[in-house]
């Protein structure tokens, strides 16, 4: 006499497919959150790259001006433009135009300039006067 041939019809079970879809969803949730928390990081190195190269500008406008004209003569030329977005504008030259209209373009507070980036992080640099025994400094607020 033959015997029947053994066939297993063992599946997953419920609780083995909650199990799986559960370990999925966690997996997921953790790649989402470190694409975002990446994006914002790259933001965050984008401001102050634009920070620094602001900075540069304004490093080399006073190095240039106080060559010929003196430093007192640049600092009163420097706070003598009022805003942030009057500095920015009086270093302009020390900045490729690109740059310069990106930030013009997305400033709407004269104290405040800003970026794209900068708006996405809610930031913006403060380009403040000038204090007697310091150096201009740009800010990131």
């Amino acid at each position: 006499m033959k015997k029947a041939p053994f066939h297993s019809n063992r599946a997953f079970t419920m609780v083995e497919m909650l199990i799986v879809i559960a370990v999925i969803g966690i997996m997921s949730a953790l790649v989402i959150t470190s694409f975002s928390n990446a994006a914002q990081d790259t933001r965050r190195v984008v401001a102050r790259q634009q920070q620094a190269a602001v900075q540069n500008a304004v490093n080399a406008w006073v190095n240039g001006v106080s060559q010929t004209q003196g430093l007192a003569e640049a600092r009163r030329l420097y706070n003598l433009a009022g805003t942030s977005v009057g500095r920015l504008q009086l270093v302009n030259t020390y900045l490729d135009d690109t740059t310069l209209s990106h930030f013009l373009a997305n400033t709407t507070v004269n104290n405040e300039v800003r970026s794209a980036a900068l708006l996405k992080t809610q930031q913006y640099l403060l380009l403040d006067s000038w204090q007697t025994n310091t150096y201009p400094k740009v800010e990131l607020k």
